[in-house]
């Protein structure tokens, strides 16, 4: 019995403790880009749109192949003809029929292999919509991510401002309890005041903690309350500007749906050519009928043959139609030079916006290592009664503002060179 109970607690030990372990894990951006590639709804209907265009190559193979048909009818007539039979019977009361017929398509003005490459070409688009679908997915997560690093560094931050604002208040209380003047009474009041303030940024960094939470759970399903680890800290292209947009326009999946569209758009000419037209094929059958009452038209026929069809005229309609496509034709591509010129703009952009944050990074480090010696002066200086307050607070919301530009510049430089490699399209590649 004694074993037994030992055994029970030791069961709901290890039952009770399980969720504490796994509310324990830290997990790293990998794991959040993982878990959104995976589970999102976004990248979920991008691979379905791969397999619909898997499909219709395979649709587009069987206009290659013979078609088989099989038929058969079962007809039932009021009464033979002539009326009462004879020698010769033209209708009978009962009729069974059936066929078998092949048909092999010959020539259809080449839009049969037009159609089979043009459904080629568009399981290549759908795969590149699928490859920018999860880079932008990926984007979305690290800017999740990094919000909510942002968010628990500014919590921090808060609470490192309350304690000093605290700290600056059981001074000044020391202060006025010994000396009571207007003054001190009125520097009393100040850091009651910034210690409120304090408090009131703490709440409010916090609350955009959860938000933060909440915006990454969004995405990548994960739960609301974990831990996430820092990332180490990426490495900056040295690549100069052209070549960056040269690789651009070689591994962005956008620029590659567009050329892809635009040669869709050059078979979908031959396509519309080559339904106006003759069309060959080759038949081959073998038709079977019984009556009751026999007649002279039951038999097993077996046949072959040609058909073919030529279209004479039309209205006009094949020139209207190839003009359409033609115009199609540009349209791509003008649609592809646009986004040619638009990529080349999202990298410089990037580019520069990445020169910018590193240069403001470098800056905040400095302001940073002045506004904390700064105050670690003036704090000192406050103690020994050699300054007012008012000098003190100063250096206090100083520190505060750089370690705040301080942290925003590390993570945005971070996502701007996650944003340089989305232009580039080459995020993810390493997953």
């Amino acid at each position: 019995m004694i074993i037994l109970r030992a055994t029970i607690l030791a069961l709901a030990c290890t039952v009770l403790a399980a969720p504490a372990e796994a509310n324990d894990k830290i997990y790293t951006i990998d794991d959040a880009y993982r878990a959104a590639l995976a589970d999102n709804e976004n990248v979920k209907i991008a691979e379905e749109d791969v397999i619909q265009s898997e499909s219709r190559v395979d649709q587009a193979w069987t206009y290659l192949y013979p078609q088989l048909v099989a038929q058969g009818a079962y007809t039932r007539f009021n009464e033979t003809l002539p009326p009462g039979g004879g020698a010769f019977l033209f209708q009978p009361k009962e009729q069974y029929q059936a066929s078998l017929v092949l048909t092999q398509p010959l020539y259809t003005g080449g839009r049969t292999l037009a159609a089979l490459r043009t459904a080629q070409k568009m399981r290549e688009a759908s795969s590149s919509g699928l490859s920018l679908t999860r880079q932008d997915m990926m984007l979305s997560v690290a800017e999740a991510y990094y919000g909510v690093l942002k968010a628990q560094k500014s919590v921090d931050i808060s609470k490192r401002s309350l304690e000093r604002m605290e700290h600056h208040k059981e001074t000044t209380e020391r202060e006025a309890a010994t000396r009571k003047s207007k003054a001190n009474q009125s520097a009393l009041l100040r850091a009651n005041s910034l210690v409120s303030q304090a408090r009131i940024a703490l709440v409010r960094a916090q609350d955009g903690l959860k938000i933060a939470h909440e915006k990454l759970s969004l995405l990548t399903k994960l739960p609301k309350d974990i831990q996430l680890a820092e990332p180490e800290q990426l490495v900056q292209s040295s690549e100069s500007l052209e070549n960056l947009q040269k690789t651009a326009l070689s591994n962005r999946a956008d620029y590659a749906t567009s050329r892809i569209n635009k040669n869709i758009a050059d078979e979908n000419v031959t396509i519309v050519q080559g339904g106006h037209y003759p069309q060959l094929s080759a038949l081959a059958g073998a038709q079977y009928q019984e009556s009751q009452p026999a007649i002279f038209t039951d038999a097993t026929t077996y046949y072959a043959g040609l058909r073919l069809t030529v279209p004479i005229f039309e209205g006009g309609l094949m020139r209207a139609e190839v003009s359409e496509a033609r115009s199609k034709v540009r349209q791509a591509e003008l649609s592809s030079d646009f986004l040619r010129k638009s990529i080349e703009s999202d990298v410089e952009e990037a580019y520069v916006n990445l020169q910018t944050v590193t240069s403001v990074l470098e800056t905040a480090k400095l302001e940073m290592d002045y506004a904390k010696g700064n105050y670690e002066a003036v704090d000192g200086l406050f103690s020994e009664g050699l300054l007012a307050s008012l000098s003190l607070i100063d250096a206090e919301q100083a520190l505060t503002m750089a370690e705040r530009e301080l942290m925003n510049a590390a993570y945005d430089r971070e996502l701007a060179i996650l944003r340089l490699r989305k232009s580039i399209g080459m995020l993810g590649k390493e997953i």
